[in-house]
């Protein structure tokens, strides 16, 4: 995350860094940050995180019970920087230990590393490789940026995490910036200098935002914090952050007189609680794509009081595994309508399109086929299901990429 001049002279913006993730076994995800340390001067932390379900398991002989398995992973940062020759990285191993193989499945079960590296400003290049020490697989990611000159500002953020806050006002981040059910506790932490002479403790006053896609701001509040010294985290929670499916902003903003301040974080809901007010109507579109009439019109005669409780109960009744707290059902719809929003293009959003409905009704296709433009015809993608047989043909009329499907008695 890098400092750049935004809204004149007189305002510092964080540049937001997107999460990175590996393109083979085993996957993880890597959040970058641009931080200060004690003496101020600037580092970047590293998050990593690792699902169980990546690293191979093996059954750990010596246990009594003979059920308990065992993985090793390794994690490596590199750096390279124009302005440095040598900019020191580091590599280090993690054993686990878990009691059954259901221990690995759980959407917490996960290993999660963070470490900060002291960096010096200008362009760097970072490196991160996860190598599974039993399977012997390993994946690499890496990342361009640009270290802030903190010397040079006088007062701003250096950080900005997300993650969730405990009852116990704990604050745990979430590095892939994915967030279910637990959006709820959504919260950030971040970190704030200042080096203008004066005595400590300082008050400030802080401004939050949290932005949805269309830019509409959704949840704004102000907080005055108090730090003893420079660089001190601040944790931040929203009040009323009812947010359902979508990609959001938060932003944190410190306003002094005619200065600006401002740090901001992009996310994603991938999963939550029912969806109220307009998101309500709105979910009631890609539901119907799986619903029956009479189901939906049960749900549009629900008075807004009763609409949560209507959306649980469609659900319920959908729910293979009741006896488990995850309807995979439900998730799998919610993963099918984020993929063919951010995937598909059309008059509005990518699950009102021709493919948006198909997949988001079938799933994805076995085998595509495509077949380019020729001056007689459109360009055509054909998907291909097999279970049972279906074969649905999309043409692309305009030359923009928002293909209609040709076949719709197929459906």
């Amino acid at each position: 995350m890098a400092l750049a001049t935004a809204w004149g002279a007189s305002a510092a913006r964080a540049l937001d860094l997107e999460p990175l993730r590996s393109d083979r076994p085993p996957i993880f995800t890597v959040d970058l940050a641009v931080s200060l340390d004690r003496d101020q001067h600037p580092g970047l932390s590293v998050s990593i995180t690792v699902p169980y379900q990546e690293l191979e398991w093996i059954q750990l002989d010596a246990a009594p019970s003979g059920r308990r398995l065992g993985a090793g992973v390794e994690f490596a940062v590199v750096f390279e920087s124009k302005r440095q020759a040598v900019v020191p990285g580091d590599s280090w191993d993690r054993r686990l230990v878990v009691a059954d193989m259901n221990a690995t499945r759980g959407a917490n079960a996960v290993v999660l590393e963070k470490r900060t590296f002291s960096v010096p400003p200008g362009p760097c290049r970072a490196r991160i490789t996860v190598r599974d020490l039993d399977s012997d697989e390993s994946a690499s990611v890496e990342q361009k940026f640009d270290v802030p000159d903190y010397s040079r500002l006088p007062v701003g953020f250096a950080d900005l995490e997300l993650g969730v806050v405990d009852s116990l006002s704990g604050f745990h981040p979430v590095a892939t910036r994915r967030f279910g059910a637990e959006v709820e506790h959504l919260g950030v932490r971040a970190s704030l200098f200042d080096r203008r002479p004066g005595p400590w403790p300082r008050r400030y006053p802080l401004q939050y935002r949290i932005r949805d896609e269309d830019g509409q701001i959704l949840v704004n509040g102000t907080r005055e914090v108090s730090l003893a010294a420079s660089g001190e985290p601040v944790v931040i929670q929203p009040s009323g952050a009812e947010l359902f499916l979508g990609s959001y902003v938060f932003e944190v903003e410190l306003v002094e007189g005619k200065s600006h301040w401002r740090v901001e974080r992009s996310f994603d809901v991938d999963e939550s609680g029912p969806p109220r007010g307009r998101e309500f109507e709105r979910m009631l579109e890609p539901l119907a794509y799986i619903a029956s009439p009479e189901e939906l019109d049960w749900l549009r005669s629900l008075p807004a009081d009763q609409q949560a409780r209507g959306w649980d109960e469609f659900w319920r009744r959908r729910d293979l595994t009741p006896e488990t707290p995850r309807n995979e059902v439900q998730l799998e719809f919610f993963r099918r309508v984020r993929y063919a929003e951010h995937h598909f293009q059309g008059f509005g959003p990518g699950w009102r399109s021709d493919m948006g409905r198909i997949y988001i009704k079938f799933g994805p296709a076995d085998q595509i086929e495509n077949r380019p433009a020729s001056s007689t015809s459109a360009q055509l993608e054909i998907w291909y299901y097999n279970q049972p047989y279906r074969r649905f043909v999309f043409a692309d009329r305009e030359g923009f990429g928002r293909f209609t499907l040709l076949n719709p008695s197929v459906e």
